[in-house]
């Protein structure tokens, strides 16, 4: 029943073209959603909010999975988490308190008005406490549905888009969702997706942030020097910091965050990917540079056992570059936003410049996604037409 209330609610889009089935999945452009469940996270408590602001990565404006596929999203990066006998999910160490069996029901409910659209699960990185299995309590969840789990990579290797239908086919309900959720054999990369990570390509850039070089600029004490006495480096990725570390961090940004900062420290901030920088050309063009090489290389990313391959069009996160933003009150999403960079990959792809595609991983996938969603589909339309 509550399936199909959902189904009853989601909206209908136009169906996917039938003459892209004879395209190879690892040559077919789709939209995949980073770190999906990030969006049911509330960014509005006090206590949480630079936390969340650095970890939710997606908005849902019904908090549904639906509206993820709903503003073009066909791919989800699925983090499960299996915490006080509740499966939920996870972003690094901040738990995302909504049940996987909701979100599958929200997002078999999108399907099921949407018959002919494929949609791709690639649920990994699933971590447990003492309570249970987070890999066992996910797959009795995704098997009670009557979904075709692909538990081996290999099963993907050059295989079609109609080929991959074919597996999501579900005889218990309409719709092609299809998980991926590698536990025997080929496991290869992001279940079984070439992630081709770039930590270095982010939002806010930065000179060295070494205690020598700020001693040099006569800096100190700042931010930074607050973040290296809690035994924190700036320059690690943000996303390993533990819950505590990056409550350090915040707590060091609101310490400085009305301090006037010495006009030498302002010149270690260098860029900004906002669209009203006049610093914005350096990370755009490290963003273009990286995506250009992504795209040239192809299905081609160096192992030949992991089938699939992204293309991560969206600004990673250092923790010095986190610092930068929060003392900017930014945010992953609002970066996204105020550097207009889905816009940017759209326009990207309708003036043919990428000669390969596979996932587009992005942020923020309800700020310019139905056209992203579009640019995609001619871009697969043209692969059709050149295969003739």
């Amino acid at each position: 029943m509550k399936l199909a209330l959902l189904a009853l609610l989601a909206p209908p889009i136009a169906a996917a073209s039938s003459n892209h089935d004879a395209i190879p999945l690892d040559q077919y452009g789709m939209i995949m959603v980073h770190d999906a469940a990030s969006g049911y996270l509330d960014t509005s408590s006090i206590i949480t909010n630079e936390v969340y602001d650095w970890t939710r990565t997606q908005t849902m404006p019904n908090k549904s999975a639906a509206d993820l596929l709903t503003c073009g999203a066909r791919s989800f990066d699925w983090r499960p988490s299996y915490k006080e006998t509740k499966l939920q999910a996870h972003h690094g160490d901040v738990t995302i308190e909504h049940d996987f069996s909701d979100s599958l029901d929200e997002i078999l409910g999108w399907a099921a008005s949407n018959p002919e659209e494929l949609v791709i699960m690639h649920v990994w990185d699933c971590i447990s406490d003492d309570s249970g299995d987070c890999t066992t309590e996910a797959l009795k969840q995704l098997n009670s549905r009557g979904l075709n789990v692909v538990d081996d990579c290999n099963k993907l290797i050059n295989i079609t888009v109609g080929d991959a239908k074919a597996l999501a086919k579900n005889p218990t309900s309409p719709g092609l969702v299809l998980p991926i959720m590698p536990t025997t054999g080929n496991n290869g990369g992001q279940a079984c997706s070439s992630e081709n990570y770039d930590a270095s390509i982010a939002c806010w850039g930065t000179k060295s942030f070494t205690s020598r070089t700020r001693s040099d600029t006569t800096a100190a004490p700042t931010v930074f020097d607050c973040i290296e006495d809690s035994n924190i480096d700036p320059n690690a990725p943000y996303t390993t910091l533990s819950s505590p570390q990056k409550t350090a961090v915040s707590a060091c940004v609101e310490k400085y965050q009305d301090a006037p900062a010495p006009p030498n420290l302002q010149a270690l901030f260098t860029y900004s990917c906002w669209d009203d920088s006049s610093s914005k050309s350096t990370p755009v063009d490290q963003m273009t540079a990286y995506m250009d090489k992504v795209s040239q290389a192809g299905p081609d990313q160096g192992s030949s056992n992991i089938p699939l391959y992204q293309i991560q069009a969206l600004w990673e996160e250092s923790t010095a570059s986190v610092v930068i933003g929060e003392l900017h009150l930014s945010s992953l999403v609002e970066d996204e936003a105020k550097s207009k960079l889905n816009a940017l990959t759209t326009s990207y792809i309708n003036a043919d410049r990428f000669p390969n595609l596979n996932y587009v991983e992005v942020n923020n996938v309800c700020d310019g996604g139905p056209e992203l969603l579009a640019a995609l589909s001619a871009f697969n339309d043209k692969h059709v037409n050149a295969r003739k």
